[in-house]
This record gives structure tokens, C-alpha cells and sequence, in this order.
């Protein structure tokens, strides 16, 4: 966020630390406990959530040099990501047009694609160079059978990709700013396209994509789930939240805010005690955390609503001097908070949402972010409940 911005939320939270208060949803909001167990919800929420909409993949350092590409499933879409030698980011399906196999696994450096099974070889703007067996093959088009183009774009140091092939007149550049709405400036202003990747960790608990996502989108339980990790050093069950479209900033403040009160306003940097979660719909958490920064994405399971893949990705400043083990010990801190606490309990959570014991669940006025998420599903889905 600007340095405007940057005052305004820490006058805010002031406010609200004084009063013992935190933003507030204008009313209870109540989530029926089917929409975490149903086959038929989870496949509509892969095909209008998942496919239909630009997905976030991660900060543009994903992809620093030309020739760099990465490989992903994304609910179900095979997706191909390259940089290619015009220095331009592009996106396919990751499927032989031959007999559907990858040409690409795993992330990495490439001037060409191979297909593993026969050998059919592509270049980084997907087109189709050659094949194996000329004679087989005699009279294919090669223009006409470039890997599948999927919409994508690099902007504010960010990718993103739809995971579904180009529509006939459909331009294959997605408009960032038209989906991130008003948040688009403040991402603009954390300079993103400076924070080189530093880790990965993938895991797949049994907990529906959705509730990894809640988990990070309301400061009420800190104080009590987290007592003993990450508790003493927030303040819990205050903090603020800004709704922009179908996503949503949160913003807590640490226990070191109070140090601030000795400074005068213009010298304070309120930044320095604040993480602000930017939710970046619909299966994205972008953490701001000063001197890093954390993401976490979720994506549904194929086969069943109660299990999602869930990736943690660390960024770290560019020019750090700051040794390895320092991004280490806040790597293992975020792991072990949510895989250690968040996710177990969100295990077992999800056996009571099967369980058909209760009907709903409720979210209160004082978890917004947290409303407004659930809203914005109802919305994208065109669903009621």
C-alpha cells in the first residue's frame, strides 16, 4: 500500500485497539455445511470458480528468465506457463496434441518441449516444430496443431492464467486490473516483481479447498488456537478488513504496535507492525509481511470435496542480506502454525461437516473478511446459499 494508505489503516487500527473493537460485518452470515461436503457444489465451484476465472499463480519471479517455465494442475486443466524469448509470459495446456501426454513436468529452463511419449517437440510460444515419423504423419498441419493456448497476464509483478482454452475471438491477455478491482493499486505499490522465489511446500490435507482459505481470513481464533505459537505476538480479534469486488484485504495489527504511540504520526511506520492478507479470489492469499512474503493457494481435489492440494510459496527481498536460515525459521514458523494446528483441527472439522449433524455453520459480524468471501462465492456461482 502507498504511504496515504499506509496512515489511514494505521489510524484505523488504533481506533479500534483503543476501543477494544474491529471491523464488523453488517450482519451473522450463515454457510450451510453441505457446500463443504457436496460432490454437486464441488463441481460446480471447479467449473464457474476454477475454470471460468483468471487464477493467481504466484509473483512474476516465478518465471525470471526467458526460456524459465512452470507446469501445474489446475483443478483439472493441465497448465503449461513459460517466459518466453521475447521475454513475454504465455500460458497452454500442458497436452501433446498428438495423444495428450504432458511435454513438461515440473518447472525448469527450456528452449524446446519434448513429448515424453513420441517424441513430438514444441517451442516455448507453443508452436509445433516437428514430429517423429514424417511419413506417419505426412500431410499434418504443424501450424494447426500448436500446444492449446489459455488466457494469461503478467502485471504488478503477478501471473495469472484462466484454465480453460482461448475462446474464437477471445483475447488471450486476462485484464488484471479488471480483476483485482480497486485492490490493483495497492499490489501495484508492494513492488512484487523484486521478491525472488526462496521455497515451495505443497501438501494435501483432507479438509475442503474452502476452509484452507477461512483459515487465514479472521484473527478470532489466534488468541486460542494459537495461545502458545503466533498468539503472543498479534493482537487478537481486532483488525480490519476492505472489500474490493469478489477479493479482500484484512489487515491485523502485532503486539508491537503500541511502540508507535511515542513517535509522532508522520515518522510512524505502521507497516512494520502489520500483515496485511490480501484475498485474492477465489483460492489465493497473498501475506504481506514487510520484509517477505507468503502465499498460499488452494485448489480443489478432483475426486472429492474433502481433500484439496494446498501450496505455500516464501518471497524474499531482492538483495537480501539477510542468511538462509533467517527465511528458514519463518518458513518452518508459517508451517508449523497452520500444518501443525490450522489443518488438523480443520480435519477434523471436516468429519463434522460430513457428519450432517448440523445444517450450518455461522460466521459473525466480527469476522467480515470471512463474510465477504462466502458472499463473493454465493455471487460468482449465482447461487443463493
Amino acid at each position: 500500500m502507498n504511504r496515504q494508505e499506509e496512515l489511514a489503516v494505521g489510524r484505523r487500527l488504533i481506533g479500534h485497539i483503543d476501543a477494544r473493537t474491529t471491523d464488523l460485518a453488517d450482519e451473522l452470515f450463515r454457510n450451510r455445511t453441505v457446500n463443504y461436503a457436496s460432490p454437486e457444489r464441488a463441481a460446480l465451484e471447479r467449473e464457474r470458480l476454477f475454470h471460468e476465472l483468471p487464477m493467481f499463480m504466484g509473483l512474476s519471479t516465478r518465471l525470471p528468465k526467458p526460456g524459465d517455465y512452470l507446469t501445474e494442475d489446475v483443478a483439472g486443466m493441465p497448465v503449461l506457463m513459460t517466459r518466453g524469448a521475447d521475454g513475454q509470459v504465455r500460458a497452454f495446456a500442458n497436452i501433446c496434441r498428438h495423444r495428450a501426454a504432458p511435454v513438461a513436468s515440473g518447472c525448469g529452463n527450456a528452449r524446446a518441449f519434448v513429448c515424453p511419449y513420441h517424441g513430438w517437440t514444441y517451442d516455448s510460444a507453443g508452436r509445433l516444430l516437428g514430429v517423429t515419423d514424417k511419413v506417419g504423419f505426412a500431410g499434418l498441419d504443424l501450424a494447426a496443431h500448436g500446444l492449446v493456448p489459455l488466457p494469461c497476464a503478467e502485471k504488478h509483478g503477478m501471473l495469472y492464467v484462466r484454465a480453460r482454452a482461448v475462446q474464437p475471438g477471445e483475447s488471450a491477455t486476462i485484464d488484471i486490473d479488471a480483476a483485482l478491482g480497486p485492490m490493483a493499486e495497492d499490489l501495484a505499490a508492494l513492488d512484487l516483481a523484486s521478491y525472488p522465489l526462496f521455497s515451495t511446500d505443497r501438501v494435501t490435507p483432507r479438509i475442503n479447498w474452502k476452509f484452507a482459505v477461512d483459515t487465514f481470513l479472521e484473527g478470532y481464533h489466534i488468541p486460542h488456537l494459537h495461545r502458545k505459537t503466533i498468539g503472543p505476538y498479534f493482537i487478537g480479534n481486532t483488525g480490519l478488513f476492505d472489500e474490493a469486488g469478489l477479493n479482500g484485504r484484512m489487515c491485523v495489527a502485532k503486539t508491537s504496535f503500541d511502540k508507535l504511540r511515542a513517535v509522532p504520526e508522520d515518522e510512524r511506520d505502521y507497516l512494520r507492525h502489520v500483515v496485511a492478507i490480501y484475498q485474492l479470489f477465489p483460492n489465493a492469499l497473498l501475506i504481506w509481511q514487510l520484509d517477505h512474503v507468503e502465499i498460499w493457494r488452494a485448489f480443489p481435489d478432483r475426486d472429492t470435496p474433502s481433500r484439496c492440494e494446498i501450496e505455500m510459496t516464501i518471497y524474499t527481498p531482492a538483495g537480501t542480506t539477510r542468511p538462509d536460515s533467517y527465511w528458514e525459521k519463518n518458513r518452518d514458523i508459517a508451517i508449523r502454525t497452520v500444518m501443525e494446528e490450522d489443518f488438523p483441527l480443520g480435519e477434523r472439522m471436516q468429519i463434522g461437516f460430513e457428519s450432517g449433524a448440523t445444517e450450518e455453520v455461522i460466521y459473525g459480524r466480527n469476522e467480515p473478511s470471512l463474510v465477504h468471501f462466502h458472499r463473493s462465492i454465493r455471487n460468482a456461482l449465482g447461487v443463493a446459499a
